[in-house]
């Protein structure tokens, strides 16, 4: 009787070790690459709206059923009520961080170079937009079909992001937040929510956002995360504001007055130190590629926010860098043939 007892014990003592599992919290993403069914209850199975996964859509992971090796994740799914679902192992593509370890997929944990808050300083990315689109990584984007003289790309210096920087990571510092990779399309980020004013700025001052080829996104999940100061709206509202300020200073009229032309670097920075304060071109930086002028780096010694003054921000205790070799040609809109 008393070994009876013994092995019921032990049965029921297996029984619930197998059937609790604590779930585990992750930051990551999941790429679906099948429909499969979203459940809000995972041992149910309880799908009431029959949500599914969108092939090809990156969906934000919350937490997993175990550490090691798990067998479900469950994500964030915008339109789905709840919106938390669980969701398969082979549902899709996984980049996830589970507890600062590696998972079953070979993903690295946690270090200081995708921790928010770390940063020690900050640039005002930008682009002349005709000459990216110039490039190979320019070429085939939708925002390059874009030919029309009147559009603001066509004469001013576009948006291209604003990163907080690390210096002990170079340029390894990012993706602060739950979505530790870039994926194959930056579309495939969750989309974010921005108010109107700010959508509609971004559509303006960066091609990508209106030509629905979502660099916002991946700016914001690569950089705008590793800040902890500005919300969305803020962080992008100052990037905006910074990126009209340095057009409005006269920079944008000198790019407009010689399009096509061939411009020395001393031309060019003497125009900046005249726009924006004298020795404003230490903190240049200046990417050509192909003889074009392709992207301006401003170097800040803050993070802005939507009303700071540009030339106040400017970082000048650095040394000019190119690799423009003295002279630069502005490109006109449209891709040449």
């Amino acid at each position: 009787m008393v070994q009876r007892i013994q092995l019921a014990t032990v049965i029921l003592g297996l029984v619930l070790s197998n059937s609790v599992s604590a779930s585990v919290p992750a930051h990551g993403m999941l790429t679906a690459t099948q429909s499969c069914e979203a459940f809000i209850s995972k041992n149910k199975q309880t799908n009431p709206d029959n949500t599914r996964l969108d092939p090809g859509q990156g969906y934000a992971i919350i937490e997993t059923n175990k550490a090691g090796n798990p067998s479900w994740y469950r994500l964030t799914v915008p339109d789905a009520r709840p919106s938390e679902r669980w969701v398969a192992k082979g549902c899709g593509r996984i980049d996830v961080q589970i507890g600062g370890d590696k998972d079953s997929d070979g993903v690295s944990g946690k270090n200081t170079c995708n921790t928010a808050g770390l940063e020690d300083s900050y640039v005002l990315a930008l682009s002349w937009q005709p000459a990216f689109c110039e490039t190979d990584n320019g070429g085939g984007k939708p925002e390059c079909q874009i030919d029309d003289n009147e559009t603001y790309q066509a004469g001013n210096f576009t948006l291209h992001g604003l990163w907080p920087n690390k210096q002990s990571c170079g340029k390894d510092y990012g993706f602060c937040g739950a979505i530790k990779n870039k994926p194959d399309d930056f579309c495939d980020y969750p989309q974010l929510k921005l108010s109107s004013s700010v959508r509609q700025n971004l559509q303006q001052l960066m091609p990508s956002a209106m030509a629905g080829s979502c660099l916002q996104r991946h700016e914001w999940f690569k950089h705008g995360t590793c800040q902890t100061r500005l919300t969305i709206d803020e962080y992008f509202e100052a990037a905006v504001n910074m990126t009209r300020q340095f057009n409005a200073s006269g920079i944008g009229y000198f790019m407009s007055r010689y399009i096509g032309a061939t411009v020395t670097e001393a031309a060019f920075l003497a125009r900046v130190d005249c726009a924006l304060g004298a020795d404003t071109q230490n903190s240049i930086e200046l990417k050509c590629r192909d003889g074009n002028l392709v992207d301006v780096y401003i170097h800040l010694i803050d993070l802005p926010d939507g009303d700071a003054d540009l030339e106040a921000l400017i970082n000048n205790d650095r040394t000019f860098k190119s690799n423009c070799g003295g002279a630069f040609k502005i490109d006109a809109i449209g891709i040449s043939q």
